[in-house]
């Protein structure tokens, strides 16, 4: 499902409702259950949405074997010593769901719908948010759980984006005691007031900047959903602080050109349960894809981030732990997020030498610009 111009019609692909709010059904999926049909896990037809009776197989995966221990692909993190890669490793299985918002903040309908176990870690919702925005895996990463959000208005340019966030530690923790002074005041005067509850990267090293960080560094592998959001809000990350709909995740990647998602929920659509237990994400929403990975500024041919489509192989639920195993892979190209096999890239770029060599030949001085399907040889 193509949409060429930034005049067309935006491309969703959207694998229908959820199920009701703590409902006991074979998998996550919607109440009523609606019939499945098989799917051929290929690009979307030339409709405004796709829903999952088109992109889901017959095969309930519920009730399949999951494996817990997968291989590491070649783009993912290895592990140094014996034990499971936290990045490729699906976590324990649960009949606990959370379904969350995957908004890519500066770019308007550029985002995902996605139910994901509450044993997901973080390092398993890094290298999720890869595949399902195509990027490469190749910087560092970082995320930050923050409460007291402010949401902009969802009807707006920047829906699906925080407004606001954070907190400032109490007077109090500064004052007090012998060592008192008017320093102290001063001090908590500068102290940042978005301080998150958690900073979360790869290693559980505390930001430096200035003045005190009012939060806790743990490691990505460490920290899993469930204990972000619960059903009772006084045991969740704010320990009550903030009700569910106010905790949200602040994940970059590449912190140099910084891409931001903003992770957040809606508190009506929260919480899921599956009959039998699982551990594998379900995207049931998915609109636009992000600009081409280290490409320059201008990429000829490159559509409008809200208009690029996206493969339907992402609603397929196995994919995800194919990709793990370095069996499927994902990139964002001129005008799609493309999911496919290693084998079907090594055919698309013998495609396209071939149309080089067909165009040297003709005008030894073209530039490569013009390939039909060349979205992403050229830049990365």
């Amino acid at each position: 499902m193509q949409c060429k111009g930034k005049n067309a019609t935006t491309s969703i692909v959207n694998a229908g409702p959820s199920v009701e709010n703590g409902s006991s059904v074979d998998s996550v999926d919607a109440a009523p259950p609606q019939k499945k049909t098989k799917s051929t896990g290929t690009t979307p037809t030339p409709r405004a949405e796709t829903t999952a009776e088109s992109c889901t197989h017959t095969m309930d995966v519920s009730d399949e074997p999951v494996p817990q221990v997968v291989k590491s692909s070649d783009k993912m993190r290895r592990s140094k010593s014996s034990r499971p890669d936290p990045y490729t490793t699906l976590p324990a299985t649960t009949t606990s769901y959370i379904q969350l918002r995957f908004q890519l903040m500066n770019f308007k309908n550029v985002y995902r719908i996605v139910q994901l176990p509450a044993t997901f870690t973080f390092a398993n919702l890094h290298t999720l948010i890869q595949y399902m925005f195509g990027w490469s895996n190749s910087h560092l990463h970082r995320a930050e759980v923050v409460s007291y959000v402010v949401m902009h208005d969802p009807n707006g340019e920047l829906a699906g984006t925080m407004k606001r966030w954070g907190r400032k530690p109490m007077l109090g923790e500064f004052l007090g005691g012998e060592e008192e002074d008017f320093g102290d005041r001063i001090s908590w005067k500068f102290e940042r007031d978005d301080n998150p509850i958690y900073n979360v990267d790869p290693y559980g090293v505390r930001p430096e900047g200035f003045g005190e960080d009012y939060a806790k560094a743990i490691k990505d592998s460490h920290l899993k959903l469930g204990e972000i959001w619960t059903r009772d809000f006084m045991n969740n990350a704010s320990l009550g602080e903030s009700p569910n709909d106010e905790i949200g995740i602040i994940y970059e990647y590449d912190l140099g050109d910084s891409w931001t998602v903003h992770i957040s929920c809606d508190p009506k659509e929260l919480f899921f349960n599956s009959r039998t237990p699982i551990n594998f994400p379900i995207v049931k929403q998915a609109q636009g894809a992000p600009p081409i990975e280290h490409a320059p500024d201008f990429v000829p041919g490159e559509e409008d981030a809200n208009d690029k489509t996206v493969s339907d192989r992402i609603l397929i639920r196995e994919n995800f732990q194919l990709y793990c195993e370095g069996k499927l892979m994902s990139c964002t190209r001129r005008t799609e997020l493309a999911i496919y096999t290693p084998e079907e890239e090594a055919e698309r770029q013998k495609r396209l030498q071939h149309q080089r060599e067909q165009r040297m030949e003709v005008d030894p001085g073209e530039e490569n610009y013009d390939d039909d399907d060349d979205d992403s040889g050229e830049w990365y």
